[in-house]
């Protein structure tokens, strides 16, 4: 068997032998570099122009040696080209090293081979039968050595033996492994279609994204198959049921647990699979795909692990853009409400934005075209038939349900016993679709709420098909205030009844003019008392609307900010928890930088967001507490808040506050309340209980009991209307901060900003958690995205009737004097 030594010789071998010392010196002396920059080398450059004989044989120079990862990296770039090589040359490359390999030999030598494929394939074609018998067993060797599936399956189609099902390109180093193979082994497709599926999947990149090559072949290997759905269904659910794997290591004399998700092969397999299921492109696959997301991107390993698979999680997002129909954008809005991993969010709303760009749109013009209707009726309902009766799908600006009719149409909050068993698959098909209901309402919720911060203008035709007549935005629609501008400039402001006419705060009906400019009603363009009359018309005509709207926190300039100019400090030296805020930021669509202990270089975290229609960009810094240390992250855990600005994106440079538009404004300045306020530790009423840093008590109490937000002084006009109303309204009493309660043992004074209790005489602290009532559950609310008045309302019945408290933990507080 010839040896590398015997297939050099002559002069060209220490010509050969020079140009790699060289080479491998500098690659050794320098930092990692990629492969681009590798090639531009000059010691690099030399191989890559010599002749192809003397390149042929600083190939097999550095194929030769075992000594290091830099003869990899050289081989892969000089290897690329092909060069003329010989039987001989083939055998002696192939042939295994003399003695026992250890571990970082054997990685290099799969690595070798993997460099060196290309060079087989173009050369192993051309011998004769000899020479081909040879090399036979030496290249089974090598493709069960690469390391690389798609590589192997290569290397074993050239000597026959990879028209079988390659079942062992599956690592079974997992829970994933095992299961692909099950399902491929008892798929009932052909060996042709199951093979060449395995083939396509183990082929896939094991880093970037797939070549055109690879996505030609997954369309014919799509056409193969005679049940696409069910075999790509099958490989996700394999990946949804998989568990996590444990391994055992031992460094430096001590043991340590490694949680897995996959191994590195069977992450890529499974990166090809959610890429096939955007070649198959079947909306049934949208859920899987989805929830694939959320359990790829979710931390294991303890406090400081980190995702199953980003790569997996990226992937699949792509898939779900990739598959095209309008449910994709259901699934990814739903993914880019509940994601707030930074990379993956981002690949996310880069998804979005790509599809409204292939159909020419803009963001917001693909996500109302694509809403779903899910098969209702212009109503928002719809009706199937059962054995007995039928089930109704009904929804409202909020929520879906379904109820079931009788055959005397009569509605029942039970299904029959008999129906079920019988409809049984036709009911479990409408819970889907009700789930999926629900889900593109809370789309059609966060969607419409965000249009608050765009002031977007339409056509009356265009809003009438994409808003009034579509059967889920339909009924948000019809509980918003919208404004109607006709083409004589006349205006009209008011809720749609029908297609024509509006209802104003004033309960008049009146036409819509039939050329109008339509836009979403924002209280900040209006006068203090039309918003007012609006307030009041809901709270009268007990109208829920999908979100604040009528009832939305205003934020005007201050004389303070008058002062300061170019910033606000309206929300500064605010303590609050900096991983909660960040995952508000991301939702509200602000891009936060983190401050973290491993980054001196940052001294302040900043978040921002811009405002596309006007040119306008929002910042909001904060300042990491550096003695709190981190504990389940690196981010510092607190952090004090400080200036809002805005800057005109063209020059960089900060905004006169009373130049920047009242809408911006207002609605930075609401985000930012909304930071601060859910996440401040001020509204945790543990807090002292838990005796976290004494030092805040001040800031704790201040905040607790201080004077109102904007978020405060709706709750408060909320209640002067609603608390007349209610059972306890007798023991009820409204002043400029507080609900005042009168209990059978105590008064209580539940602060409106906070919902946190004091108790007369003394103004002593009750700590309350959460107070649940099933009277305060019941009421009608104008909105239903404030838990802070629902919290207010649920604590003021629960201590009217203090007498009946059970819950030692309140009764003891009560009690104690």
């Amino acid at each position: 068997m010839p040896s590398l030594k015997n297939v050099l010789g002559g002069r060209g071998d220490s010509q050969a032998r020079a140009l790699v010392t060289a080479a491998l010196k500098k690659l050794r002396e320098s930092s990692w570099m990629p492969e681009p920059e590798v090639r531009e080398l000059p010691e690099v450059r030399a191989v890559l122009d010599s002749s192809d004989e003397l390149r042929r044989q600083c190939i097999l120079g550095v194929a030769g040696r075992r000594d290091g990862y830099e003869c990899v990296r050289l081989l892969s770039v000089i290897a690329r080209k092909r060069v003329e090589l010989t039987g001989a040359d083939l055998e002696a490359l192939l042939s295994p090293p003399r003695g026992k390999m250890d571990h970082g030999e054997a990685w290099r030598r799969g690595q070798m081979i993997r460099a060196l494929s290309r060079q087989i394939e173009s050369t192993y074609p051309g011998l004769n039968d000899d020479q081909k018998a040879r090399l036979e067993p030496l290249l089974e060797r090598a493709a069960s050595e690469v390391g690389h599936p798609s590589t192997a399956t290569r290397i074993r189609k050239l000597i026959g033996t990879g028209d079988q099902i390659p079942y062992e390109l599956i690592d079974d180093g997992d829970d994933i492994g095992p299961r692909l193979r099950v399902l491929i082994e008892t798929s009932q497709e052909s060996d042709e279609a199951r093979a060449a599926v395995l083939d396509l999947l183990t082929a896939f990149p094991a880093s970037g994204r797939p070549a055109k090559q690879w996505r030609a072949e997954a369309e014919r290997v799509r056409g193969l198959l005679a049940q696409p759905t069910a075999l790509t269904g099958g490989l996700l659910d394999a990946a949804l049921d998989a568990a996590d794997t444990q391994e055992e290591h031992t460094y430096n004399r001590q043991s340590y647990t490694v949680t897995r998700y996959a191994t590195a092969g069977n992450e890529s397999l499974l990166c090809g699979a959610v890429t096939f299921a955007g070649v198959v492109a079947d909306p049934v696959l949208l859920s899987r795909l989805r929830r694939l997301v959320v359990k790829s991107v979710t931390v294991i390993g303890g406090q400081f692990g980190n995702p199953r698979s980003l790569r997996l999680a990226n992937a699949s997002a792509q898939a779900i853009a990739d598959v095209g129909a309008p449910a994709s954008i259901t699934e990814l809005l739903a993914l880019e409400r509940s994601i707030r991993h930074g990379t993956l969010l981002k690949r996310i709303r880069k998804a979005i934005d790509t599809l409204a760009a292939e159909q020419g749109m803009t963001r917001e013009e693909l996500l109302e075209r694509a809403v779903e209707d899910h098969g209702l009726d212009p109503d928002g309902t719809r009706r199937v038939p059962l054995s007995v009766g039928s089930a109704l799908i009904e929804t409202d600006g909020r929520s879906a349900w379904f109820v079931y009719l009788d055959q005397g149409e009569r509605r029942r909050k039970f299904v029959p016993a008999d129906v079920k068993e019988t409809d049984a698959e036709t009911l479990k098909a409408i819970r889907e679709d009700l789930k999926a209901v629900r889900k593109t309402i809370a789309g059609e919720r966060t969607r419409l709420d965000g249009l608050m911060s765009l002031d977007r203008r339409w056509p009356m035709a265009d809003w009438r098909s994409l808003y009034l007549d579509h059967p889920v935005t339909g009924r948000l629609t019809r509980a918003l205030v919208w404004g109607f501008r006709g083409g004589d400039g006349s205006d009209v402001v008011g809720i749609p009844r029908e297609r024509t006419t509006a209802v104003t705060s004033s309960g008049e009906e009146v036409e819509i003019p039939r050329d109008a400019e339509v836009r979403l009603w924002h209280p900040i363009h209006d006068s203090a008392e039309d918003v007012r009359a609006w307030r009041r018309y809901l709270l009268e005509q007990r109208i829920v609307q999908p979100f604040k709207q009528a009832f939305r926190e205003l934020y005007l300039l201050t004389p303070a900010e008058e002062r300061t100019r170019v910033y606000s400090n309206r929300f500064a030296a605010h303590v609050f928890r900096q991983v909660q805020a960040r995952a508000l930021m991301k939702g509200r669509g602000w891009k936060p930088v983190p401050v973290a202990w491993w980054d001196d270089g940052i001294d302040h975290g900043v978040a921002r967001r811009g405002y596309e229609p006007f040119g306008i960009r929002a910042e909001f810094f904060f300042d990491p507490i550096l003695d709190i240390e981190p504990d389940a992250s690196d981010l510092y855990p607190y952090c004090t808040s400080d200036q809002v600005r805005f800057f005109d994106p063209g020059s960089d440079e900060p905004m006169e506050l009373a130049d920047v538009p009242l809408l911006v404004f207002t609605e930075a300045m609401r985000d930012v309340d909304l930071f601060v306020g859910v996440t401040s530790i001020g509204a945790d009423p543990e807090w002292l209980d838990r005796g976290e840093g004494r030092r805040f008590e001040f800031y704790w109490n201040a905040y607790s009991f201080g004077a109102l937000t904007a978020a405060g002084e709706i709750r408060r006009e909320v209640l002067e209307q609603l608390v007349p109303r209610l059972a306890i309204a007798d023991r009820c009493q409204l002043d400029d901060r507080y609900l005042a309660v009168r209990g059978d043992l105590r008064t209580y004074r539940i602060h409106l900003g906070s919902g946190n209790i004091l108790m007369s005489p003394n103004d002593q602290y009750l700590c309350i958690v959460a107070a649940r009532d099933g009277r305060a559950e019941k009421l009608f609310l104008p909105f239903d995205d404030d838990p802070v008045l629902s919290l207010i309302l649920s604590k003021a019945f629960l201590l009217a009737n203090d007498s009946a408290i059970t819950d030692k933990t309140i009764t003891a507080q009560i009690k104690r004097r």
